[in-house]
């Protein structure tokens, strides 16, 4: 009886058993499909973020050089989470200097050098090799202590230059990871290129090609631009000198245009050395006019230093700058004109006048020296017991 009730129910068994299997079956085909499509979405969400960090990269090319490196960060970020930390190195004078780091671990590498033959480091291991290189590559050593993961990727640039991206985590990063960084360096390259290329002219626009100091044109926008942000700040105090050099000509006519180039050039090294803090500005305003500003200073100080300036033009040592042989002496010296902001003028266009009229007065009365604004709209000439 109980073999006859077995029998009876094999059946039942074999179709429960069918139907647990094919339950089984379904629910592994279910969730395979629910895995390819969560692995189709997350390409597709990877692409997406390439096309979207490509098309923010080729906008900050627009822009800058350091809005391209913002935008190589914050790739990073999104195509490997893991990373934590970007480094940039760019070949400055036979060695690989870090232009930028991002992350908190790493903020100490900025300004950092690297020699270019050092084997062991990341960055000059994948310059050499031309190709990505990770900390699993023989004798490469850990950008930093804790790092896990790291890979060094060359930006493919060119006329010479160069820079390497390296990116690293505390944690593995994964093959698919390193791909997308080296597909992230690829899109960062081009990029790179043309923020180089438009700060090289932005720079040749904005520097005079002799001398390196700023042009008239960039050195009206840097003063108008600081002397309106003066007016929220109202402890501001900024100061102008308008240089002029006396018998310039004479010294052309007697040397040539050459030699007054070299002066021009010693000059200008000299006016570059009066500058105290990274706002101050240092200007050639055309032919052997020059002007520079002092921020952070008051105008009896700012009186100071340009007659340290007016005694240190006066005391160059003329002979290491005519052509040799030659036996007139012509002695430069320079008039100076101070003018201060707030005190002499309301904008940057007073400031540039007054302090112009104020280095006429020097000239006019006697030259080889430094005359300022007075309170009532006129102009002083420093005395000599006065000077520094």
């Amino acid at each position: 009886m109980i073999a006859d009730a077995a029998r009876a129910l094999a059946p039942v068994a074999a179709a429960w058993l069918c139907a647990g299997i094919a339950a089984c079956m379904t629910a592994r085909t279910r969730q395979n499909a629910r895995e390819d499509r969560d692995a189709l979405a997350a390409g597709r969400a990877r692409e997406a973020a390439l096309a979207d960090i490509a098309r923010r990269l080729a906008g900050a090319a627009r822009e800058s050089v350091d809005a391209v490196r913002d935008e190589i960060a914050r790739g990073v970020g999104l195509v490997a989470p893991a990373a934590d930390g970007v480094l940039l190195f760019e070949e400055h004078d036979g060695a690989l200097r870090c232009s930028a780091a991002f992350g908190s671990r790493f903020a100490y590498f900025a300004g950092s050098l690297i020699a270019l033959d050092d084997s062991g480091a990341l960055a000059a291991r994948a310059l050499g090799a031309g190709h990505r290189v990770t900390l699993e590559d023989d004798g490469v050593r850990k950008p930093h202590p804790t790092d896990i993961a790291a890979v060094g990727v060359p930006l493919v640039l060119d006329g010479g230059r160069t820079c390497v991206m390296i990116a690293a985590a505390q944690t593995p990063l994964d093959a698919e990871a390193v791909e997308r960084i080296v597909a992230l360096a690829d899109q960062a390259s081009p990029a790179y290129l043309i923020a180089l290329e438009r700060e090289h002219d932005r720079r040749r626009a904005e520097y005079d090609g002799l001398t390196g100091l700023l042009t008239p044109r960039a050195f009206r926008a840097r003063l108008v631009a600081l002397i309106e942000r003066a007016r929220f700040v109202p402890t501001t105090r900024v100061a102008l000198l308008f240089i002029d050099t006396d018998r310039f000509k004479h010294w052309n006519d007697a040397y040539g245009h050459a030699a007054g180039d070299t002066l021009l050039r010693e000059l200008a090294r000299l006016l570059r050395g009066t500058a105290a803090y990274e706002a101050d500005l240092v200007a050639r305003n055309g032919g052997d006019e020059f002007c520079v500003v002092f921020t952070e200073t008051d105008k009896a100080t700012a009186i100071e230093r340009a007659e340290l300036a007016r005694a240190r033009i006066a005391a160059l040592d003329s002979r290491a700058l005519r052509p040799v042989g030659t036996a007139t002496a012509v002695r430069i010296t320079a008039s100076i004109g101070v003018a201060a902001f707030p005190a002499d003028a309301s904008n940057a266009t007073e400031l540039l006048e007054r302090a112009d009229a104020a280095m006429y007065h020097a000239k006019e009365s006697g030259r080889d020296g430094v005359a300022y604004c007075t309170g009532d709209g006129g102009f002083a000439r420093l005395r000599t017991e006065e000077r520094v």
